[in-house]
């Protein structure tokens, strides 16, 4: 079974190891994912845009509430 990165269409193994050194044209008949570098990629860019939101920075900065009973 082939498997081709949907991100930057190269090879890669059942591990996400990129085998190839260049993009391929998109194989349909692949099965597709992400390899670690896109992975590795798309994760440090999803943690800088999380990190520049105040309103996520003010939920996670808030206290927990009080309950009365």
């Amino acid at each position: 079974m082939q498997r081709q990165c949907a991100w930057c269409l190269r090879m890669m193994n059942g591990r996400g190891e990129r085998i190839s050194l260049q993009p391929v044209p998109k194989l349909y008949e692949a099965t597709h994912g992400m390899c670690r570098v896109c992975g590795m990629y798309w994760l440090e860019q999803a943690i800088c845009e999380t990190e520049e939101q105040p309103v996520l920075v003010a939920v996670l900065q808030a206290k927990e509430p009080t309950y009365r009973c």
